[in-house]
């Protein structure tokens, strides 16, 4: 079709300035039937054209013809048809793959297995691919959760292999009680042959008895024994100092450390808790804080002040117990909202504001705890080794033995901290785990230690090789390069940045002994050390195997395990949210307090009813029900009772109906496959 709607057969005719049409193949003119516009058409123009050769004619008529889509003249066969509008039997590859995606669904985004029932996955289903033939919850809780678990544990299995896992395995450890259930952890920590740092989490193990020594121990070695894990092949257990657990690996008989990151909040807290004037501003920060945490009105003004005074719109942050850095926290903020909370205290009340010298030392508390928040950090991250214990050690005596604030309260919290810090980590400092790793990581080598445990380590990595089998080849690059980075320039070091760097300086006296793993040893110790930020030690052992043999192999060992068991707790934080947040399983006669609520009497009743629905709203998200109701019971009597038995166990009702049958077994399997799914890449 010529463009533009153009009629084909003016490729062969030319029109003229005066209006003429002159044919290009005869040069003969061809009237268009008319004088005027109006009435003009091509139809003498194409009897013209059919007096000339054939094939031009037929040719041009041809490509006149109007182009229609060869799918609108397809008519769809009675097979295709059925094919879109039939369900897949049960037996179907892509009926199965489907049940397989959605099982991995509901693990990898913790939902619950009623939610294949609910109206709204329906509709879904039935838009997206009609002809998949739903299934009941209970098939994905039963058969398809244990059909993927079952894959998932043998690919895991042979991710632990001697072949693939070496000879060494660390391990953390750790327990939780739930509402209903009590728990305990295993986590796997090693170096792959491709020198990849693997973490795998194993087992979440429900506890059936009480938390003792020798039942702990138990769980940990039938654990070990359900992975087909040799005691042999345990290298370390992370786990943390509570006695329970203490004794229990000792019961067992296995290698075990505490977890630094415990160790060092126990400092932070003795130090907070050395000096009253400190505890004082703690306790006032936290009143004022829970101030504006808990009350709706509270949280609405300060937004109005913060934006008057040109204060950042942020909200105040709570301490929590558990975790020290949330006190570091929530005094960056409250200095950060000085100005508003002490306008507001002005206008509002409520609450005592600090005095300029408390608001000094919340500021010289803060800096003091910046430092040790980035040790905490380093102590938490996934890729973090043992190693970095002892340099963070080092770096942290410098800090808290160098001149800090003077203000009144700090100077004897640094102190305290000092001591504690010294204390507490006493034994893992002198740990041979701790040790061998430092010296093997070769961002550290054997710069934070002090001679006489120099003079172990050599004695260590003799026994060490005595004593280790030799782990499973390693899988080395082609052509050995340098991984070193260079540190850049235009980055200012902070004062950890400094302090590392003074405790990294190398060592004035080293002793030579020219036999076997102590001259690879010296060989290794004349190497300069990689940067402690950009370097991946882990990849450096990776290019540097060849060259030294004996201590690659000891390195795989002994930089496999975390600092601390934060892992461990990760993992507990999503069984948490397995059994509170999505699943719980709460039992009630519902259907007995549905039909008391509709049998009481209307009389007196409706009268409160309605003084009730007049009362105001309280906040949908920082109010809590319960509290309302506690502090108003005997103002609606009736009411209240009918709220703590119907409205809390509809609640309840709600839980139950989407986990209706979750047992421990199913909580575990649901755990173990939320982290080792996205690990596997969904193959197994």
């Amino acid at each position: 079709m010529a463009s533009g709607g153009r009629s084909q057969v003016w490729e062969h005719f030319t029109k003229g300035p005066s209006g003429t049409v002159t044919c290009n193949i005869c040069t003969a003119s061809v009237s268009q039937g008319s004088g005027s516009l109006k009435f003009k058409n091509t139809s003498n123009l194409w009897a013209h054209l059919k007096s000339k050769p054939k094939e031009i004619y037929e040719k041009t008529q041809k490509e006149a013809q109007p182009q229609v889509p060869t799918t609108s003249l397809t008519q769809p066969t009675l097979k295709q048809v059925l094919e879109k509008t039939t369900k897949w039997t049960l037996n179907d590859p892509r009926t199965e793959e489907m049940d397989k995606l959605l099982m991995e669904m509901i693990a990898t985004d913790i939902l619950p297995f009623a939610i294949v029932e609910g109206a709204g996955f329906k509709r879904v289903m039935a838009k997206a691919e009609p002809r998949y033939p739903l299934k009941t919850e209970k098939f994905f809780r039963t058969k398809k959760m244990d059909e993927i678990y079952t894959g998932v544990v043998n690919k895991i299995k042979k991710l632990l292999s001697v072949e693939n896992a070496g000879n060494s395995i660390s391990f953390t450890t750790d327990c939780w009680s739930g509402s209903n259930e009590a728990l305990m952890s295993l986590t796997a920590h090693f170096i792959d042959k491709k020198w990849k740092k693997v973490q795998l989490v194993l087992t979440v193990k429900s506890l059936s008895q009480s938390h003792t020594g020798q039942y702990i121990g138990e769980t940990f070695l039938s654990m070990l024994e359900e992975w087909e894990i040799d005691e042999e092949r345990v290298m370390l257990v992370l786990r943390d100092s509570g006695a329970n657990m203490v004794k229990g690996m000792r019961l067992v008989e296995m290698p075990d450390l505490s977890c630094s990151a415990h160790i060092l909040h126990l400092v932070i807290n003795d130090g907070l808790s050395s000096q009253r004037v400190v505890v004082d501003i703690l306790a006032k920060l936290k009143k004022i804080a829970t101030h504006f945490n808990h009350s709706v009105t509270a949280q609405q003004h300060p937004s109005k002040i913060q934006e008057e005074l040109g204060v950042p719109q942020h909200s105040i942050i709570q301490a929590v117990q558990t975790r020290w850095n949330s006190t570091l926290h929530m005094l960056v903020r409250m200095i950060e909202q000085k100005r508003a909370i002490t306008a507001y205290a002005s206008d509002h009340g409520h609450f005592s504001c600090l005095s300029a010298e408390e608001w000094s030392i919340a500021s010289n508390l803060a800096e003091t705890l910046g430092p040790l928040e980035e040790v905490t950090l380093e102590f938490s991250r996934e890729d973090s080794s043992t190693s970095c214990i002892l340099p963070c050690l080092a770096v942290l005596q410098c800090l808290l033995e160098s001149e800090g604030p003077t203000t009144r309260g700090i100077q004897t919290t640094r102190k305290f901290m000092l001591d504690s810090l010294q204390k507490r980590f006493a034994k893992v400092k002198d740990a041979k785990e701790v040790v061998l790793a430092c010296v093997l990581d070769p961002r550290y080598k054997q710069r934070p230690l002090v001679p006489e445990i120099l003079v172990k380590v050599k004695t260590w990595l003799k026994e060490a090789m005595e004593t280790s089998p030799p782990d499973s080849a390693t899988e080395t690059p082609s052509e050995e390069t340098d991984p070193k980075r260079p540190r850049t320039e235009d980055q200012v070091p902070s004062l950890l940045d400094s302090l590392y760097d003074t405790v990294l300086l190398p060592s004035t006296s080293e002793a030579v002994e020219p036999e076997g793993i102590i001259e690879e040893l010296e060989r290794y110790f004349r190497e300069p050390v990689i940067d402690r930020k950009s370097g991946n030690p882990y990849d450096w052992w990776k290019h540097n195997t060849n060259r030294f043999t004996r201590l690659s192999a000891l390195a795989r060992q002994y930089l496999s395990c975390p600092p601390s068991s934060v892992m461990s707790e990760r993992v507990f934080s999503t069984i948490g949210n397995i059994y509170e947040d999505r699943q719980s399983s709460l039992k009630g006669e519902n259907a007995e307090k549905l039909c008391f609520f509709e049998a009481v009497e209307p009389e007196g009743i409706i009268e409160e009813l309605e003084r009730y629905f007049r009362e105001p709203v309280i906040d949908r998200k920082s109010g809590n029900p319960y509290d309302w109701w506690k502090h108003n019971t005997n103002r609606f009597t009736r009411l209240s009772a009918l709220a703590s038995e119907r409205v809390f166990s509809t609640i309840g009702n709600i839980y139950e109906d989407r986990r209706s049958s979750l047992k421990g077994e199913n909580a575990e399997k649901l755990c173990f496959l939320y982290y080792n799914l996205p690990l596997l890449d969904w193959s197994y």
